[in-house]
């Protein structure tokens, strides 16, 4: 959706969704030659239909999921020990609970400043929040251009510390035996690229991605996913090097990331 004329939102405007600040992109890195590999891949052809996300149920939240219905290429189950949901402003006692029992140590939250003041999540005692604003240095827009959106998540020099950090987090979560949860206002756009980079990263196909992206009903866009994968691929010639040169997560840690949140063997307890 383009408006005619842009102007600067008020502050309610910027509040009201999860995909209210956007941008042109801004500082890109200089684009590297094309080398696009197996992980670059266009959705994946011949695979029978994607499992549906493993839901839970947190309640005074929404879109709540983990990854433990998926698998990756070649075979391995993924754990459930990384949540997606919308933020935490409304979880109730009951909530907490539940993440308590799932043992969450980390809360990663990819909200703006003003979001985190109008909205603070409820606190959850034993998680530590750490703040990846995504959006912090992102200039501001009077429409939601989603695709550009999308864009400026690959290439906006706040965003790739933001996801960098997102990374790092869990990784350093999952490797210590704990959960971890990733949110952002509603659960949908910065956290549906954080839920995608994660889910490449550990070699999950395009297509079971897609379908998670997807998932609910929340009125996005698969193009809009398709178009920030390929934008990666322009400036950095290849997924990897998104990874290594943009978020600058080595190969070491995305293979620790693998071994940490896949099994060999059947799936993982942590549902």
């Amino acid at each position: 959706m383009t408006a005619s004329r842009r102007r600067r939102p008020g502050l309610a405007a910027l509040i009201a969704s999860a995909g209210l600040v956007v941008g042109s992109p801004a500082l890109a890195p200089t684009v590297l030659p094309t080398t696009v590999g197996i992980a670059d891949a266009a959705p994946d052809s011949g695979r029978s239909a994607a499992p549906a996300p493993a839901r839970i149920a947190l309640d005074g939240t929404s879109n709540a999921r983990t990854f433990s219905n998926y698998t990756t290429a070649d075979g391995r189950a993924v754990s459930g020990a990384v949540i997606r949901s919308a933020d935490l402003q409304n979880l109730t006692a009951r909530g907490v609970r539940t993440l308590r029992q799932r043992d969450v140590a980390t809360i990663i939250d990819l909200r703006t400043d003003v979001e985190r003041m109008l909205k603070p999540n409820r606190a959850v005692p034993g998680a530590t929040t750490v703040v990846a604003d995504v959006m912090a240095l992102a200039p501001l827009a009077g429409s939601a251009d989603f695709p550009g959106m999308y864009r400026t998540f690959v290439d906006n020099p706040g965003a790739r510390r933001a996801y960098g950090t997102m990374l790092a987090s869990v990784l350093r979560t999952v490797e210590s035996g704990h959960g971890v949860l990733i949110h952002c206002s509603a659960g949908r756009d910065r956290t549906g690229w954080a839920s995608a980079v994660i889910l490449r990263a550990v070699g999950v196909d395009m297509s079971v991605i897609e379908a998670d992206f997807t998932a609910g009903r929340t009125g996005v866009d698969v193009r809009w996913l398709r178009g920030a994968f390929a934008h990666a691929r322009t400036l950095y010639g290849s997924f990897d090097r998104y990874l290594t040169e943009g978020l600058g997560f080595s190969a070491d840690q995305r293979q620790r990331l693998r071994t940490a949140l896949t099994a060999q063997d059947g799936p993982v307890t942590r549902g």
